[in-house]
């Protein structure tokens, strides 16, 4: 896992979508995918809170960085990314929220 809280961490990150997915790739959406799977024991590099608020706080953190990647390329307004994992402020950086996988049934709890 790519810890945001360290800034190196985040600008490899923000290059590589900028050099590789956005450039080399010419690609125009993703998934950003994984962020829910963060470990309850993780020991961020700059996070002064527990690994619990860390676990809540990476979904978000994950979603600004490739926000920011993409706005730094001047390619918002035409690049779409999606992510399966959330919290309350990641809509303020993230174009689409994706539910996870849905079983083509009509079963009660998991289904159509």
């Amino acid at each position: 896992m790519i810890d945001f809280s360290n800034p190196a961490a985040v600008n490899w990150t923000k290059n590589i979508i900028k050099d590789n997915m956005l450039k080399e790739a010419n690609a125009i959406g993703w998934m950003c995918d994984f962020g829910e799977y963060t470990p309850m024991d993780v020991v961020p590099k700059n996070f002064n809170e527990d690994a619990y608020n860390y676990h809540n706080r990476y979904p978000l953190d994950w979603a600004k960085t490739t926000w920011d990647a993409v706005k730094e390329d001047g390619k918002l307004n035409e690049t779409v990314y999606f992510m399966r994992a959330g919290q309350t402020m990641s809509p303020a950086v993230t174009r689409l929220f994706w539910m996870g996988d849905q079983l083509p049934t009509f079963d009660k709890y998991d289904g159509m």
